[in-house]
This record gives C-alpha cells, structure tokens and sequence, in this order.
C-alpha cells in the first residue's frame, strides 16, 4: 500500500526509458580516420623534407621546394609544422634519440667486450641505420647546420663518446695519448664527413664500408 505523501507510479514513471538508436558510421571511426591521415601527412612532410635537406642541403630546401615536391598543401604543411627549421628540429630529435639507444644496447652489452668494440659497435650500427633511412641521416647532417637551433646536437654526440673513450683511457684499455683524447671528435666528424661525401661521389662502395674503414684507422692508432 502506498503511503499517503509518496506519488502513485504512472506507466509514463515505472518504464525503462527507450535508447536512442544511432544512425551512420560506429562512434568515433570517423575521427580515428581524419587522425590517421593526419599522421600519414605528417610523417610524409618529414620524408619529403628530409630527402631535400640530405641531397641538397638545409639553406637550398625551402618551404615551396616541399610542399612542391611532395604536392602537399601549404595549410597542411603550416598545420603540422609552422617552419622548415621546425621539421629539421624533429628530424634532429630523432637522431639524438637513435644515438642514444645505440650507445645504450652497446654500453649493455656483455662487460667482457673491449672498448674498442664498443666504439666499433656504436659506429657500425649507426653507418648501418643511417645508410638505410634517409630521415636519420638527414638528421645527422642538421647537427652541424649553423642557421638552426640544433641544441649543440653535434657537440652531445662527441660528449656521449668522450665518456667511454675517457674511461678506457682510466683502465688503461686505450692508450693515454692526445690522439687517443681526440678519438671521438675523429670518430663523429669522420661519420658525418663520410655520409657527406659518400652522397656527393656517389661511389660504388656502400657507405657503411667507408664509416667502417674510417672508424679501423682512428682505433688502430690508440690501442694501449
């Protein structure tokens, strides 16, 4: 029985109210397709200028050469990166993030392995990535370009190999020479001089072999 002060239940009250059915395509498939094309835009934008700025350099690649070569639309562009030294900022930001893990794997590697096969290990690796993947060499090649903010990229690189060179000078595993404390701005220069060179002659001989050649003639002279 109801109690005076409580409301009878109505049939409008005590019915489940009806769902209302949806019509089209499933939630959310439609912005996941925009935010896909987005992303193969994007990273098109990369490849495209990254091609330019490794075969014709940062200061003769303009804006118009990429949205040209690659037929992208300026508001696409301008969408996803407001200026060409914004796409290079990136392109160098995975560089210094390809460096850092292939010291890293070597550095993990078994501690019975020299230094010297450490330093040939983290050079051949990156000659091995950088010979395949255009965005990680033209990445490479903007640490060394003046009219950018390239966060001293160049100078990390040669720090982050002075530290292994310096220990195994302290362990006496590398001779304690003034060759031996140059080593890795050798090591480094001698890379990035090689992907420059090896693009201009077109040779032949692949560009891991000449990162290779040049990294044996530097180690040979600081052996302990």
């Amino acid at each position: 029985m109801n109690s005076p002060n409580e409301p009878v239940p109505t049939p409008e009250s005590t019915a489940t109210t009806p769902t209302r059915p949806r019509i089209g395509r499933a939630v959310g498939s439609k912005n996941s397709a925009m935010q896909d094309r987005a992303v193969r835009t994007r990273e098109a934008i990369i490849a495209v200028a990254a091609r330019h700025f490794d075969t014709d350099g940062y200061g003769h690649t303009s804006i118009n050469t990429i949205s040209g070569s690659g037929k992208f639309a300026k508001g696409a562009m301008y969408y996803h990166f407001p200026s060409k030294e914004a796409i290079a900022e990136h392109l160098i930001s995975d560089w210094n993030h390809t460096l850092t893990e292939t010291i890293s794997e070597a550095l993990a590697a078994s501690s019975s392995i020299t230094a010297g096969e450490k330093l040939t290990a983290i050079f051949m690796s990156l000659a091995q990535r950088i010979g395949e993947d255009t965005n990680l060499r033209a990445g490479m090649k903007l640490t060394l370009e003046p009219t950018i903010d390239n966060g001293a990229a160049f100078a990390r690189w040669v720090d982050a190999i002075s530290d292994i060179i310096e220990t195994a000078i302290t362990t006496c595993e590398l001779a304690d020479t003034p060759t031996t404390h140059r080593l890795a701005w050798n090591l480094c220069a001698g890379t990035l001089g090689a992907a420059n060179a090896s693009g201009t002659l077109r040779e032949d001989i692949d560009l891991a072999t000449r990162i290779e050649d040049t990294v044996t003639a530097h180690l040979k002279s600081t052996t302990a």
